[in-house]
C-alpha cells in the first residue's frame, strides 16, 4: 500500500502558483576570465616588443651614423682599420680618396655599385684592409666647402634590414593593438554578464557551479 509524500518530502509537488520550483532552469552561470586576459596579454605583448625592436633598430641606426667622423676633404688623416670590417667614405659630392698602409702600399677603394645616402653624404668608396693596423687617408676635393667624412660601411643590405625591421615593427604593433583592445572589451562584456550571473545565483536556486 502507498502513501502520499509528506509535505517536507523533497519528491513533494510544488503547490500551482508557487514560484520557482527547487530544482527549475539553472541560473547562468559565472564564465572564467582566462579567454579574454590570454588576448589582451598576448596584444600587449606584442606591443611591448615591438617597441623594444623600435628602440633597438633606431639605436643601432644613430650608433651607425655616429661612427662616421669626419676627415680633411683636402689633405691626410691617419686611421686605425681592422680587417674583420669594411669601411666606407662619405662625402657630398667632388671627392677622390686614396688609403695607403704603414708601408706605403695602397689599399683598394672601390666604387660602390648602389647609390647610398648616410646623412646627406654619398658614399662614394668602399674600403675592406687585408690586414689590421694604422693606414693613411689622403683625399682632394674639386670645391670650397665639400666635406667628407669616414667609418663603418653602411650598404644598401644595412639600410634593406632597417626597412625590413621598421615593416616589422609597424606589423607587430598592427596585430597586437586589435588584440589587447579586444582583449579589453571581451573582458568587460565577460564581467559584465559574470555579474549579472552572480546576482542571479544569489537570488535563485542554481543546479551547477561556476564555469571556467
Amino acid at each position: 500500500m502507498s502513501y502520499p509524500p509528506s509535505a517536507g518530502s523533497p519528491y513533494a509537488a510544488a503547490p500551482h502558483g508557487s514560484g520557482q520550483a527547487p530544482y527549475g532552469a539553472a541560473a547562468p552561470q559565472p564564465k572564467g576570465r582566462k579567454g579574454p586576459l590570454i588576448l589582451l596579454l598576448s596584444g600587449v605583448a606584442l606591443c611591448v616588443a615591438a617597441v623594444v625592436l623600435f628602440v633597438v633598430f633606431v639605436a643601432s641606426g644613430a650608433r651607425a651614423i655616429s661612427d662616421l667622423r669626419p676627415i680633411d676633404a683636402n689633405g691626410t688623416a691617419a686611421v686605425q682599420l681592422e680587417s674583420t670590417a669594411v669601411y666606407g667614405l662619405y662625402g657630398n659630392g667632388g671627392s677622390q680618396c686614396t688609403v695607403t698602409d704603414a708601408d706605403g702600399h695602397e689599399v683598394e677603394v672601390t666604387i660602390p655599385m648602389s647609390n647610398i645616402e648616410v646623412n646627406d653624404r654619398r658614399l662614394f668608396g668602399v674600403v675592406a684592409p687585408n690586414a689590421s693596423g694604422d693606414y693613411t687617408i689622403t683625399c682632394s676635393t674639386s670645391f670650397a666647402g665639400g666635406d667628407v667624412f669616414f667609418g663603418p660601411l653602411i650598404d644598401a643590405q644595412d639600410i634593406g634590414r632597417m626597412v625590413l625591421g621598421v615593416f616589422v615593427v609597424i606589423g607587430m604593433f598592427m596585430v597586437g593593438i586589435p588584440l589587447a583592445i579586444g582583449g579589453i572589451i571581451w573582458l568587460v562584456v565577460r564581467n559584465s554578464r559574470n555579474k549579472r550571473a552572480q546576482q542571479a545565483w544569489s537570488g535563485g536556486y542554481p543546479t551547477g557551479r561556476p564555469g571556467f
